[in-house]
This record gives C-alpha cells, structure tokens and sequence, in this order.
C-alpha cells in the first residue's frame, strides 16, 4: 500500500469538472501536464468525432439532460452513465469512464506530490519527530498518517470523485478511510525542517546501516520538506493524503 500526498488546486480542477463545457475543459486540459502518464490525453481532435456519435445516439436523446441541449456544452461531472458508455465505448463500464476521466483531470491540477509505501512513511514522520524533539501527536493522526482538517475544504461536488482515489474507502461502509485534507500542524512539521534536522533523522532511522539507507531516508525527507514548502506558498492550493494499492 502506498500513502500519497498531494497538493492540488481544487478550485480550478473544480471549474473544469463540474462547471465548464467538456468542449472548453478539453481545450483547457490539453495544454496541461500531468506528474504520471495518464490513458486519457484530452485530444480534441478526439473528442469531436466522440460528440458527433453522441449528439446521433438514442441515450443522449432519452436523457436527463433537455434532448436538444449539445453534449457539447454539458460539463464533464454531469454526463449520465449511458451517454459516457457512448463517449468512451472502449472503457468497460460508464463508471470505470467517468473515474479515469476525473484521474486523468485531477491529476493536471496536482501541484506536486509525494507517494511512498505507507509504513515507510510513517515511520520517517515519527523518527522526524523525535530528531526535532516535539510531540507527534500534534503533526500525526492515532495511524501515524497526516493529522486531518476534516472534508471542509473539499467541494461538495469532488468529493466522492476525490474518494474514488482512495482505494481503502468502500461507498457502502460509510466511515471508512477516503482521502482527506491534511491540516496546517502537519505542514509545519516539515516546512520548519532544515537539513541538519534531516540528517539527524535519517541516522536515526538507519542507526547502524549502510551509508545508502541514509542518503535515501535523506532523499525523501527532502521531497516530503519540498512538498510542504510547495503548499506553504501557494495560500490557493489544499494538501489531500490517500492511499492506494
């Protein structure tokens, strides 16, 4: 199991899944980049031909949606089922289509990211704890994991998007883990980190082994210190934790 942490900005990817055009949102996406490679490079010279099979179909003529309405003009979040199974017929199912569709948009709004394995990070987080001798619980949660801020900060309308990420989480067992906002506390615990500190922890957490576990527990206290420093200065961006197999 991997835990993830991201910084994103929630409020455009928001603007472009549930309130833009898809014809708008694809032009946006295009030109954006992405930390991964994703399936889905939001061509627009792919999605016309997609619209125009659509606009001819009986499920967009039946739908929800008023029948002389243009696909075109609907936003991303709010085709039904049907009508994705028709935009994207080489995705087995319309859910598996509107989840890699919202993967492939959020992950343009990821500012940067962290992903390591789950007890590997919390064990680092600990050990940085104790080389800056302050107490844990404050910056880390009863899992050892980012403290929470609670779901405020994500829209309503992502949230259950943003869940899908978070392959713990199970839609008919309310009160499992999902992806959450990570708090300020924990931020601090790394943004006021210096290299000495890092170093002091990193021999801590290898104790007598080889100079290579250092410089690797080193390496990635670095990118978790770069990615706290990156929330820190961006006030428009909020810091998610998930986790995925």
């Amino acid at each position: 199991m991997q835990v993830v942490f991201d910084v994103v900005d929630l409020l455009q990817l928001q603007e472009i899944w549930g309130r833009r055009p898809i014809i708008i949102a694809y032009s946006r996406l295009e030109r954006r980049t992405a930390p991964d490679v994703q399936a889905d490079d939001f061509s627009m010279d792919g999605l016309l031909p997609r619209l125009a099979r659509l606009r001819q179909s009986a499920a967009w003529k039946n739908s929800r949606i008023r029948h002389d309405h243009d696909p075109a003009q609907t936003a991303l979040g709010d085709f039904p089922h049907d009508c994705l199974h028709i935009l994207y017929p080489e995705v087995e199912s319309p859910q598996l289509a509107r989840h890699a569709l919202f993967a492939s948009a959020y992950n343009r709004f990821v500012v940067t990211r962290y992903q390591g394995a789950v007890e590997h990070t919390v064990t680092l987080l600990q050990t940085l704890a104790q080389a800056r001798q302050i107490e844990a619980s404050r910056y880390l949660g009863a899992d050892a994991l980012p403290v929470s801020a609670g779901e405020d900060w994500i829209p309503a309308d992502l949230t259950d998007d943003i869940r899908s990420l978070d392959t713990r989480y199970q839609s008919d067992q309310p009160g499992t883990p999902a992806a959450y906002v990570i708090a300020e506390d924990f931020w601090t615990l790394l943004t006021k980190t210096d290299d000495a500190v890092i170093q002091v922890a990193a021999e801590m957490f290898c104790k007598a082994g080889e100079s290579g576990c250092r410089e690797q527990c080193e390496r990635q206290f670095q990118e978790m210190v770069a990615v706290a420093r990156t929330w820190y200065r961006s006030p428009s961006v909020v810091g998610l934790c998930y986790q995925v197999e």
